[in-house]
């Protein structure tokens, strides 16, 4: 039985790089397929928030910012889940863009909130 040394050294430069590149094209595929899949949930009716969760918790000090109230896929429940908001840290040079409910052809999909990185030079110099 040959060795993993000597199988290695069978394989030549522009084979093993094939294989390197195979891996990681498949690799990204799955990544990107697992995002799609669940990034691709929609509900007939887009849900309304619970009114008790409305009201922000009160800011804990200087340099944070309010993520609103969202919604999230439970693959658990099979269902959207509200999550109550909340203040996190401000990210240096982003803002915080919130969540909104797109309509589609089959119904409505969260699209969620994301930090945007902003341009200094176009955000200062209007």
């Amino acid at each position: 039985m040959a060795s993993f040394l000597e199988v290695t050294k069978q394989i030549n430069p522009s084979s093993m790089k094939k294989i390197t590149l195979i891996a990681f094209f498949s690799m990204l595929g799955m990544l990107l397929s697992i995002q799609n899949s669940s990034a691709q949930v929609v509900v007939e009716t887009k849900p309304t928030p619970p009114e008790q969760y409305m009201i922000p918790p009160p800011k804990p000090g200087m340099g944070y910012v309010l993520i609103p109230g969202h919604w999230v896929w439970s693959r658990q429940n099979k269902m959207y889940v509200w999550v109550v908001p909340g203040w996190v840290p401000q990210k240096e040079d982003q803002v915080w863009r919130p969540g909104y409910w797109k309509e589609v052809p089959r119904g409505w999909k969260w699209v969620p909130g994301h930090w945007e990185r902003i341009d200094k030079k176009k955000w200062f110099t209007r």
